[in-house]
């Protein structure tokens, strides 16, 4: 039996990109991290989890060139599990999201339409468009959902 690895989750880049190249084959390699919250407590305090996200070849060369810090995005992706002993010998296990896919909100968000903010960002399946939605101001949805093909259910 298989399983699936899909997530799609929206935060504020933390941490900018940085781009490298795979030593064996050249391959770009993008890593950034974003800022999730979550949900409000009782109290209405929200905490912060910083993910790791990493992007390959041209999706790495496009990230690696738009995105900068404080921006808003969805990203679109699998999530992995990664073991590995550290310089203390240590056996340690992180997280991180292998994006397919990442939108820019920023631009959405700061008015400009959903089509012009498409155009100039990576194509996010209707998933993420759910993220940005949860991610928008009540008066913002009709400017993200001015599409009716991009219903996100």
């Amino acid at each position: 039996m298989s399983s699936l690895s899909k997530i799609v989750i929206s935060g504020r880049v933390i941490r900018p990109p940085e781009k490298r190249f795979t030593p064996n084959n050249n391959v770009a390699v993008t890593e950034f991290a974003i800022a999730v919250e979550s949900n409000p407590r009782q109290d209405g305090s929200v905490e912060s989890h910083p993910v790791k996200i990493i992007a390959w070849r041209d999706l790495a060369e496009k990230l690696a060139s738009e995105l900068k810090k404080g921006d808003l995005v969805a990203v679109d992706g699998r999530i992995q599990f990664n073991q590995y002993t550290n310089s203390e010998g240590q056996r340690r296990r992180d997280v991180e999201v292998e994006a397919i896919a990442v939108d820019n909100l920023s631009a959405a968000l700061a008015g400009g339409s959903p089509a012009a903010a498409q155009e100039s960002r990576s194509v996010v399946k209707a998933g993420a468009k759910a993220a940005a939605k949860a991610e928008a101001a009540p008066d913002d949805l009709d400017a993200l959902f001015a599409n009716e093909d991009e219903i996100p259910f």
